[in-house]
């Protein structure tokens, strides 16, 4: 695809423009009797799918990151995130905005892929078939993401992949779960037959995206088998590798990185920017630190001898951040950083910031001292911040939003093995690599790094809760896994705790078990509540089992019922 008419879409689909071609609002939209009759038109509907997987909240944020951190244990948002802050605190229903924009984000991508794929043979008298096929095996990909967050957000949902063009014919029942995911790993199976083996360009669907998601969609509906198959599958195809440097991987200098697969794309000048800075990062800088991790993500990050801190002989609780897992300070803030020039610091007796220097910048809007301050937990979010952009007072970030990358692959397979208690060397392997990329060292390097050995189940099960959950903070996957594993019930009703303030003088460790959930029972008095303050969501509901699947958004009910038709909801009372 040209790159100059993917610029003018883009232009287009963001200034909110009507066109034919991208006011696809649902799966009911007539389609352009002319259209679709040529490659350049083709290749316009292609990016208008595309496009769908840019999905925006608060803050103009990935709702991924909202998701994250609004409804899970690793963080905590305040205002404006598309309803996840609403039902972190368990305030949701099926009348809150984020429930509705991502249901219809989601089925206005599908109505464009379906558009598409029905429309193709338009244009066969005048486009190759092996061009055909391709943007065909593109769309189909596309559309099964978008219905793989469908079908594990809300349980059974409405599905098709043909144009209607009569209205009425659009108040489609919902369809079994596992039907929807059967279709979904189909479609993704003869894609992957059929995509080439390489990317034609940077962000575009191939192969490994396929078979990727393939891996994923299994591993999240329990089918271990396909999910190891699929995975392994990208292993050996040999076109992915992890980016050698962790923390460098969520920056611009990481874009274009073969570990990415799958990313959410931004170009600065084309669309809405994701506010990362203004959003995740420091008050010094101007910016409003809404989204920050919890105190249980920084101490799910283990120690340097592989074992979480509440087994470690060299974790010290007055010096927490020493002897950890790399991707703890490569991925959060931590008091005493030096960030954007600064040295960071949240303790509400720290008035002043300094440089890194050593000289005084200024009145330090991180700490306690001014209402709502940044790190109200203590801590920032370092991925996806964007360094650079805080240094300037740039309040936004084009470095794209990763979806899918090879270290999930690497995990997948890991897990899906472990599940078919088929543990051996490939096993190690696979978590290895991504453990000692974390160390910036070679896999083979055990002695710089936790390489993992054991061949027990229940210990390895264990392992890949805590992996997944430092691997992949902030990054949207948290969610599902907590609710996959069935975890949810016990690791999000609990209040959100923030830094020790003194550090000096802790004396506790909180517990941790075998699903990774850390307690602070009888040793809440070391950590800050910041009680005064205190945002209504930092004690997490969570209604068991409704909460495991959010509401059909009422707008969709009232619409089938308005027409003499029935949209049944989800249990649990809404």
């Amino acid at each position: 695809m040209k790159k100059f008419i993917y610029s003018i879409l883009l232009l287009v689909f963001f200034t909110g423009c009507d066109s034919d071609l991208l006011d696809l609002q649902s799966l009911t939209e007539p389609t352009d009797a002319t259209f679709f009759s040529n490659e350049q038109e083709l290749d316009l509907a292609l990016t208008g799918v595309y496009n769908s997987l840019v999905w925006l909240g608060g803050y103009t944020m990935p709702v991924q990151v909202a998701m994250d951190n609004g409804a899970t244990d690793v963080g905590l948002v305040r205002g404006g995130f598309t309803g996840f802050d609403e039902l972190g605190a368990g305030s949701h229903s099926a009348n809150t905005g984020g429930f509705q924009s991502t249901y219809a984000h989601m089925y206005r991508g599908i109505g464009r892929a379906n558009n598409l794929i029905n429309n193709l043979d338009r244009a066969s008298g005048v486009v190759s078939q092996a061009r055909l096929n391709q943007i065909k095996y593109e769309a189909m990909v596309l559309r099964a993401y978008f219905y793989h967050y469908l079908v594990f957000l809300f349980g059974d949902v409405p599905y098709n992949d043909q144009i209607i063009t009569n209205p009425a014919d659009g108040l489609l029942p919902r369809v079994n779960r596992e039907q929807v995911i059967d279709n979904i790993l189909a479609d993704l199976a003869e894609a992957a037959q059929n995509l080439p083996a390489t990317a034609s360009e940077r962000n575009r669907v191939f192969r490994d995206v396929a078979l990727g998601l393939h891996a994923r969609v299994a591993l999240y509906a329990g089918r271990y088998r396909e999910a190891a198959t699929s995975s392994l599958a990208v292993i050996k195809g040999g076109n992915l590798t992890l980016h050698p440097n962790y923390e460098q991987l969520f920056t611009p200098a990481g874009e274009g990185s073969r570990e990415g697969i799958l990313a959410m794309p931004f170009r600065d000048g084309f669309g809405p920017l994701p506010q990362f800075p203004t959003a995740q990062g420091s008050r010094v800088f101007g910016a409003f630190s809404v989204v920050v991790p919890t105190q249980s993500m920084v101490d799910s990050y283990e120690a340097i001898d592989g074992l979480p801190i509440d087994q470690s002989s060299v974790y010290d609780p007055t010096r927490p951040f020493e002897n950890r897992d790399p991707r703890l300070k490569a991925s959060i803030i931590t008091p005493q950083s030096h960030w954007g020039g600064i040295i960071f610091e949240s303790h509400k007796d720290s008035l002043i910031v300094r440089n890194v220097n050593g000289t005084v910048r200024g009145q330090n809007n991180d700490s306690r001292t001014v209402i709502w301050p940044a790190a109200f937990c203590g801590y920032l979010w370092k991925k996806y911040t964007n360094e650079a952009s805080q240094m300037i007072n740039r309040g936004w970030s084009d470095t794209d939003f990763i979806l899918m990358r090879y270290a999930e692959i690497l995990l997948i397979y890991a897990e899906a093995k472990i599940e078919l208690n088929e543990i051996d060397a490939s096993v190690h392997n696979a978590l290895n690599r991504v453990r000692a990329r974390a160390y910036g060292v070679a896999v083979e390097d055990t002695q710089s790094y936790p390489a993992v050995t054991s061949t027990d189940r229940s210990f390895l099960r264990t392992l890949i809760k805590r992996e997944r959950k430092v691997e992949f903070a902030n990054e949207g996957l948290r969610f599902f896994d907590i609710r996959r594993w069935q975890i949810a019930h016990k690791v999000l009703p609990v209040p959100l705790f923030g830094r020790v303030l003194d550090f000096a003088n802790a004396r506790y460790t909180p517990s941790i078990d075998e699903d990774g959930f850390v307690s602070y029972a009888g040793i809440e008095h070391q950590y800050d509540l910041n009680t005064d303050a205190r945002f209504p969501n930092a004690v997490r509901i969570f209604n068991n089992p409704r909460d495991y699947l959010l509401p059909i958004p009422q707008a969709e009910i009232d619409t089938y019922r308005a027409n003499g038709a029935t949209l049944p909801q989800n249990p649990g009372g809404y």
